[in-house]
Order: C-alpha cells, then structure tokens, then sequence
C-alpha cells in the first residue's frame, strides 16, 4: 500500500516518522509530508503512544524503499498563497486554448515569405532580362543571412552563467499548473504569450510549450516546484 493512502487519513500536526527495520530514518509533519514519498510502498503502520503523551505515527518500509537523500518539505502555503495560485491557474487556463499550442510555431511565419514575389511584380525590366547579374546576388545574400546567426550564438553564450534551464516535460493542463506554482512562489501572475512562443512569462522566467523551465538561477524555486512533484526529465 501506497504512503499516501495512510496519511490522507491523519491530522495536519500529526508527526510521521519513516522507519526501516525498527530504526527511524527521518520523520514529517503531515502536513509537511512530500509528494514524492506519498508514492513509498510501506510494510505496516502504527500510532506510538509513550507515557508524556506525545504521539508520533510510525510507517515500516522495506530496505532501499525510501530514497538515499530526503527531499525538502512540502512548502506551506496561506490561504491568501492557495488563493492567488488557484486564481493564476484559472487566468492560465483561459488564456491558453489548447487549438492553438498544438499549432506549428512556424505558421505565423508563412505570410512574410509570401509577400516576396509580389515584391518582384515592380522590377525594372532590366534586371529581368539579365541573368549574370541575378547569378551574383545569390551568394551575395547568402553571407550576410548567416552574420546574424553568429552573433545570437555569441549572445547565448554570454548568458549562460547564473541562468537555469529545466526540462520539466509537462504539457496542457500540467504545464498551467507549472506556470502557477512558479507565480505563487515569485508572488506574480502569469502571463501567457499566445503564437509563435505559446510560452508562460513569470517575471524573468519563461515555461516554454514542452514544458521547460528558464531564467534566472534559483535553488529555492527549484525545491519549491520538487515538492509539488515537478522533477526534471
């Protein structure tokens, strides 16, 4: 049986304590209790009741169960917290539809390349009739496309250092979810940025539409969202 089946059942302040062959390894508030080791299978449960009264209720795992380092505790959250993060879910939900993530990033792109041959309706008869001269534009063109690039690799290089890139692989409904619990945690709403990025902007962090996680370097986000149960890929 599943850790999380027990404890659902107890009161918030009750201390769990996770113990393997008799001997307590680390112990939780319910409350405080992961989501992570909600999903332990346990051997049996009891409540502890000593003489001064302070009872603990102790959970018995198999050997190699529970894991080698512990994760942090569930973030306590207020209800003015719980409220503002059920609001940004909702906001979240209204504004992305679903039809639209799914669609090609590239689309958005189409019209533009379109627009070139008409473009060419208005050239001068000349350059028409002169093939060498339209032989020598094209590699012309071609080096200077590539510039450009250069130089948006060099400027991602240069902000690599304290910035953070996370696969979480979440989508749809999960991938909202993601987005509030990163407002909830920095305080500010989400905004949803629709075509071609479909992406979530909380402050200086980005979700983008596969779920990955950017921006500044935060370790205290990072176990905030583990303890919500969002892990890397």
């Amino acid at each position: 049986m599943k850790t999380g089946k027990i404890t659902a059942k107890l009161r918030d302040a009750v201390p769990v304590c996770l113990m393997v062959e008799g001997k307590e390894v680390i112990r939780y508030k319910n409350i405080d209790l992961p989501d992570m080791l909600k999903e332990a299978e346990m051997l049996d449960f009891h409540f502890n009741v000593p003489a001064d009264g302070k009872i603990t209720f102790e959970i018995n795992y198999a050997p190699g169960v529970l894991p080698d380092v512990f994760p942090a505790a569930r973030a306590k959250m207020t209800r003015a917290e719980k409220a503002a993060a059920k609001e940004a879910a909702k906001t979240a939900a209204e504004q992305e539809p679903t039809p639209e993530e799914n669609a090609p990033a590239a689309m958005p792109e189409t019209p533009q390349e379109l627009t070139a041959p008409v473009e060419e309706k208005g050239s001068d008869i000349k350059t028409l009739t002169a093939p060498p001269a339209t032989a020598e534009t094209a590699p012309e063109a071609e080096p200077e496309a590539e510039e450009p690039t250069k130089q948006t690799a060099e400027e991602s290089k240069t902000s690599e250092p304290g910035t953070m890139e996370i696969l979480y692989n979440v989508t749809g409904p999960r991938r909202k979810e993601l987005a509030a619990a990163v407002g909830s945690f920095l305080g500010a709403k989400p905004q949803y940025m629709k075509a071609p990025t479909y992406a979530f902007v909380v402050e200086e962090y980005t979700i983008g539409r596969d779920g990955t996680l950017t921006g500044k370097e935060n370790k205290a986000l990072v176990e905030a969202l583990a303890a919500q149960g969002f892990t890397a890929a």
